[in-house]
């Protein structure tokens, strides 16, 4: 893959991972200044989660169709406007519209790994993805800290920043990235997710079945990890949230260190799918490493593990996802991947926080444990790619255009 089209695509993802990250802290704040009730920040939050569930599979599939690049650029563009309605917003209801907004503008990240998988060898697309990954989490690591930076401007402040950064990276979009090459093989037509009949059988065969199943689990207990950790560390070990900024801090600089640097290389000796077991193996030792730890100190081996394991594990699926899709779905299916990781994210904390309230504040990890242990079992069902496997993710598009 050349460079500079990568270079523009880890742009756009960490961009609209910065917008995120900017806007997130801030949205109970804003929400409770226009005089919203803890159940309407509650409904705030989960309505850009909500709304981006239904879009991501729809913009990997337009972009199937018109092509990567319009798309991309129309998601920042729209996104610019969810943050823009974000920063004028003046009651409840405008702010209401700003997240649905930007959850329906919410594709950025599906283009782009189509985008990868459109544009580098089957050998070279775990790296890309990785670099997106690395990019993703550089975004949501600074976002927070430009967003409290500029809140002290105004808490529709953030709004226009994000806004901002979207439209310039949209315009760089324009000037900086060319549109894959069409190949006749790539039309949309010829691609076995052309219809939803033929998306949903998609999803659900082998080995895509298995890959989704293994990620649903593992996003699912790493959100919920994340989502009670600060909790668990200041009951146990009266941990500040300042000293959990710094543990977040550093668990997404170690993501982006082994997402941008070590991937590949492991990618190359290993494999995929070796890479995505390895994968389940360290995010499962850092999850039943905590609840056992006797300092918080001992968080300094739980953090570079649970990077290690996210970090190896969630590219190594989106490639292999790629790879078991035929060449015409790629945006569809990867789209349909964002919809899985979705549904993980938004019902992780949720089981995460009923444990913690109802059974004990470890049980939380232990389940998690449980579930990731789950994951690595199936993981070991995952093949690993051949061109063989390719050629028949090909010949299964065209089958699927002449029914």
């Amino acid at each position: 893959m050349k460079r500079s089209p990568l270079v523009v695509l880890c742009a756009a993802v960490l961009i609209d991972m910065i917008g995120f990250g900017i806007i997130l802290p801030l949205l109970p704040f804003y929400a409770e200044s226009m005089g919203a009730s803890p159940l309407e920040v509650t409904l705030l939050i989960a309505s850009y989660s909500a709304t981006q569930l239904v879009a991501a599979p729809l913009w990997g599939r337009f972009s199937d169709r018109r092509g990567r690049r319009p798309l991309l650029v129309a998601s920042l563009f729209a996104s610019a406007v969810s943050y823009l309605i974000f920063g004028l917003a003046t009651s409840l209801w405008l702010l209401f519209a700003s997240r649905i907004a930007a959850g329906a503008a919410g594709g950025t990240v599906t283009l782009a790994q189509a985008y990868v998988a459109d544009t580098t060898t089957a050998e070279e697309r775990a790296r890309g993805l990785g670099w997106l990954g690395a990019a993703s989490g550089l975004g949501v690591m600074l976002g927070p800290s430009i967003g409290g930076y500029f809140s002290a401007y105004g808490l529709g402040m953030p709004g226009f920043v994000a806004a901002g950064l979207c439209a310039a990276n949209a315009v760089a979009a324009i000037v900086l990235l060319p549109e894959p090459p069409a190949r006749p093989e790539r039309e949309w037509r010829r691609g076995e997710a052309a219809t939803l009949r033929g998306w949903a059988a998609a999803m659900t065969r082998f080995p895509l079945s298995v890959l989704l199943g293994v990620y649903f689990l593992s996003i699912s207990s790493f959100t919920g990890m994340t989502a009670v950790l600060a909790l668990y560390m200041e009951r146990t070990f009266a941990v500040d949230a300042a000293a959990m900024g710094v543990i977040f801090t550093i668990a997404g600089g170690a993501t982006v260190v082994i997402r941008g640097l070590l991937l590949g290389p492991l990618v190359r000796r290993f494999g995929e799918a070796a890479t995505a077991r390895i994968g389940t193996i360290g995010l499962g030792l850092a999850l039943g490493l905590i609840p056992v730890i006797p300092s918080v100190w001992w968080m300094g081996l739980a953090v570079p593990l649970w990077a290690f394991g996210t970090g190896t594990l969630f590219p190594s699926l989106a490639s292999l996802t790629s790879r078991a899709t035929d060449a015409g779905s790629q945006g569809s299916i990867l789209g349909g991947s964002q919809v899985v990781g979705g549904l993980g994210r938004v019902l992780g904390p949720l089981w995460a926080g009923l444990l913690f309230q109802h059974v004990g504040i470890a049980s939380p990890f232990w389940a998690g444990l449980g579930c990731v242990t789950f994951a690595a079992l199936l993981a070991w069902r995952i093949p690993q790619p051949s061109p063989a496997a390719a050629r028949a993710g090909e010949l299964r598009g065209a089958a699927a255009a002449k029914q």
